[in-house]
C-alpha cells in the first residue's frame, strides 16, 4: 500500500482526481488552508500554506509520494503566479527532499509549451515555448523538478496537463482534451509505477487530433482510452480554430479569464 499527500486536493482537478482513486491508497494526507466538504476512505486533513516550509515538511513524513496540484491555474499578475506558482513550488519539493518523500508527481502544464503552432507535433525533449506568466511558471517547477532529481535523487513525474474537462468545450480542445477518466488514470500510473526516474507526461487523452508525442507515458504505464474525436460533431467549421497550443493563453490581450 501507499501513503500519499495532496495539495490543491479541493480544488476543481483534486477533486475529480480524489473521487476516482477513493479507498486506494492506505493513507491520504490533504494539505489545505481550509476544510475540504467531502472526505473519502483514509483521508486525513492537516491544514497549512505552501509558504509554511516546516508545516509542509512535517505533513510529509512517512508520505510516500507527494501530488502537488495546488497553483493560480490561469493567466494572473506577476505577484499572485510568484507567490502560488513559483514560491509555493519550491516549498513542495523542499519539503518533500527534507521529508524523505519517495516521489513528487507535479502538475504542470501543456501552456509550457504553448507557443508551437497546431501544426508542429511537439515530445518532451523539445524547447520549452511558454505562452504566459502561469506557462513560465510551469517551465520553472520543471526545472525544478528535474534539479530535485538530479542532485538529490527525488523521483519525479512530471504532468503537462492538457484541458482536464468532462467533455471538450471547443475545437482546440478535440486536441488537447484530457478526460476524467483518463486523468484519474495517469494520477494512478503516475503514483504507483515502479522504477520511475524522472519522466514528463502529457496529460492527454488518446485524441486523433492530438499534438504531443507522449513517449513517457510508458514509464508509468499509462494508456489513455477515451478520444475527443467523439465530440467533434458539436462543432463547425465556423467555429474558432487555434494557431498555437496553447490557445487564449498567447493573446497578447489575454489576461486570464478576461481579455
Amino acid at each position: 500500500m501507499t501513503s500519499v499527500l495532496y495539495t490543491g486536493a479541493a480544488g476543481r482537478m483534486g477533486t475529480v482526481l480524489r473521487a476516482g482513486l477513493a479507498g486506494e491508497f492506505e493513507r491520504v494526507v490533504l494539505f489545505v488552508r481550509e476544510e475540504v466538504p467531502v472526505l473519502h476512505a483514509h483521508e486525513e486533513i492537516v491544514n497549512g500554506r505552501l509558504s509554511d516550509l516546516d508545516a509542509m515538511t512535517e505533513a510529509m513524513r512517512g508520505v510516500d509520494v507527494m501530488i502537488h496540484l495546488a497553483a493560480v491555474a490561469d493567466e494572473a499578475p506577476w505577484a499572485d503566479i510568484l507567490e502560488s506558482n513559483i514560491e509555493g513550488t519550491y516549498a513542495v519539493f523542499e519539503a518533500a527532499r527534507r521529508a524523505g518523500v519517495r516521489r513528487v508527481v507535479y502538475a504542470s502544464s501543456h501552456h509550457a509549451i504553448g507557443f508551437y503552432p497546431v501544426t508542429q507535433r511537439v515530445g518532451p525533449a523539445d524547447p520549452v515555448r511558454p505562452d504566459s506568466y502561469y506557462g513560465v511558471s510551469k517551465v520553472f517547477g520543471e526545472a525544478l523538478a528535474r534539479l530535485y532529481h538530479d542532485k538529490w535523487g527525488l523521483e519525479v513525474v512530471s504532468l503537462r496537463i492538457g484541458c482536464f474537462r468532462p467533455e471538450p468545450e471547443d475545437v482546440r480542445q478535440l486536441s488537447a482534451w484530457l478526460s476524467h477518466r483518463d486523468g484519474v488514470e495517469l494520477l494512478r500510473r503516475s503514483v504507483l509505477a515502479a522504477g520511475v526516474g524522472f519522466a514528463v507526461v502529457y496529460g492527454v487523452s488518446a485524441n486523433t487530433r492530438g499534438w504531443w508525442d507522449n513517449d513517457d507515458a510508458a514509464v508509468i504505464g499509462y494508456v489513455p482510452r477515451d478520444d475527443a474525436e467523439a465530440f467533434a460533431g458539436r462543432f463547425t467549421p465556423d467555429d474558432p480554430a487555434p494557431i498555437v497550443q496553447g490557445g487564449a493563453f498567447a493573446d497578447p490581450s489575454y489576461r486570464g479569464g478576461v481579455w
